[in-house]
């Protein structure tokens, strides 16, 4: 670690009293997130990896364009605050990244339109406010020049539930729309519970205030400049059994619409992309096992 990684560490407790904007763009971070100030490029060299999420500030947009194959994780910027949040990958994010992945791409093999369905991964897309990865994304492969996927998938190995809300929200309403599925995952780290959440737009409208005029009569006045929050439009609990007892699910088969996907009505022998509970349990029990892998590697340091 240079020497001035050693004398900025601080933690995202403290940086947030820096600024509003500094305290949103690093909401729901865990309060000990390490923060470190950027000098040159030998510090991405020797940043931590015991943490789930980094955060480097004074990291100006040109390195960060200079930089961008040497960044490690997924990435969360802001040019505006030069602010970087690095999320570190742990094995059970991964391994629930790739098994969601690959089932989803076995359901559109079934179907026959895998070769239509663009796999982009963590591609890097910017919005308005910052750049950001998606865990997994998706586009049709006919519109692959479209800005934004229509499917962003993220996952909670250590963050809060309130992050991955977060996050998916900036997918769905940065894109206007554009992003026509969100899914997270989050994973409990004490019992190994998995929650999976559908999430689509919400298509109502903002409300707008009502005054009084001095004759009594009610005049609208400016719409409230409020964008609204995703709307839930499926969930999953499967929980994971004790001891020798067999894991439950909760919601059955996650059902993702045919058209969310691909922007195409289903033809014949087409239709919603099904991923069954048998299916969840199994990727379930690949998350478990990566869990596991996880605390003996932790035990043995």
């Amino acid at each position: 670690m240079s020497h001035g990684q050693e004398n900025a560490a601080t933690t995202v407790s403290s940086a947030n009293a820096e600024s509003h904007e500094t305290e949103m763009f690093l909401a729901y971070l865990p309060p000990e997130t390490p923060v470190y100030s950027y000098h040159n490029h030998q510090d991405l060299e020797t940043l931590p990896t015991g943490s789930s999420f980094v955060v480097v500030k004074d990291f100006p947009p040109l390195m960060f364009r200079k930089e961008d194959e040497r960044l490690p994780g997924r990435v969360e910027y802001s040019s505006s605050l030069q602010l970087l949040i690095l999320k570190m990958p742990s094995n059970p994010h991964e391994t629930a990244a790739r098994c969601f992945e690959t089932s989803l791409m076995e359901v559109a093999s079934r179907m026959g339109v895998r070769r239509r369905i663009l796999q982009c991964g963590a591609t890097r897309y910017d919005g308005r406010d910052r750049t950001k990865e998606a865990d997994v994304s998706f586009k049709p492969s006919r519109h692959s020049s479209r800005q934004w996927p229509t499917m962003a998938v993220e996952i909670g190995w250590s963050e809060t539930r309130a992050k991955l809300e977060k996050e998916i929200t900036w997918w769905i309403n940065n894109s206007h729309g554009d992003v026509r599925q969100g899914i997270t995952i989050d994973i409990k780290q004490g019992s190994g519970n998995i929650e999976i959440i559908s999430w689509v737009p919400t298509t109502s409208k903002p409300p707008s205030r009502v005054q009084m005029s001095s004759k009594g009569r009610q005049v609208p006045s400016k719409t409230i400049n409020h964008i609204p929050w995703p709307r839930i439009d499926q969930k999953i609990e499967i929980k994971r059994g004790k001891g020798s007892a067999d894991p439950t699910i909760i919601g059955g088969n996650l059902k993702i619409p045919f058209v969310s996907v691909l922007l195409d009505n289903p033809g014949e022998g087409e239709g919603d992309f099904i991923i069954t509970a048998e299916e969840l349990l199994q990727d379930a029990g690949h998350v478990w096992m990566a869990m596991d892998y996880e605390a003996e590697r932790k035990a043995r340091r």
